[in-house]
């Protein structure tokens, strides 16, 4: 709104400021017509005449590019709002797929806590398994060692007797 406020200001100037040069022009010709002598006023007249006629050819010629410089700065300032728009839009993605992250980080840190403690749990529980295990292997072993020992003392015990009772048989 302010961009069109001061290209308004600045065509109404240009059309005064156009007025008065064409004004002026008109001015110094008549003057220099009146003034000047006919040799020297016919050569130079007929330059200022041009110069005059062509005038406002160049005022079209500048307010054409006028009004094409007004076009190229809508289209740059409507190029601008677009790129800001989209820049503004695409931060509240960015915010909002932050904020998703966050709140996912946050439930898989809680959900790594629990299969840490799940995992502690049962590295715990395979611990006394393997303990309980080596001590039933260790009562199994001892209780097979303590059953050969009695056989093999029971089998000593006998022939310690046998052998005994041989010598004091032969020995009577």
């Amino acid at each position: 709104m302010a961009i069109r406020k001061e290209t308004d200001r600045f065509h109404k100037g240009t059309r005064s400021a156009v007025s008065l040069r064409a004004a002026g022009y008109t001015i110094a010709a008549a003057v220099l017509l009146l003034g000047a002598d006919p040799d020297e006023a016919h050569a130079g007249v007929v330059d200022r005449v041009k110069s005059f006629i062509e005038l406002p050819g160049q005022v079209d010629e500048l307010k054409e590019q006028y009004d094409t410089t007004k076009r190229q700065l809508e289209d740059a300032t409507k190029q601008l709002e677009d790129v800001s728009r989209q820049s503004r839009d695409t931060i509240e993605q960015y915010r909002q797929t932050e904020q998703r992250l966050r709140e996912e980080n946050e439930r898989l840190a809680r959900q790594n806590e629990q299969l840490a403690q799940a995992v502690n749990g049962l590295q715990d529980a395979e611990k006394q398994r393997a303990a309980r295990s080596r001590r039933t292997w260790l009562l199994v072993w001892t209780a097979a060692g303590l059953v050969g020992l009695y056989f093999v003392t029971a089998r000593l015990f006998r022939l310690a007797l046998r052998s005994k009772s041989h010598h004091t048989s032969r020995g009577r």
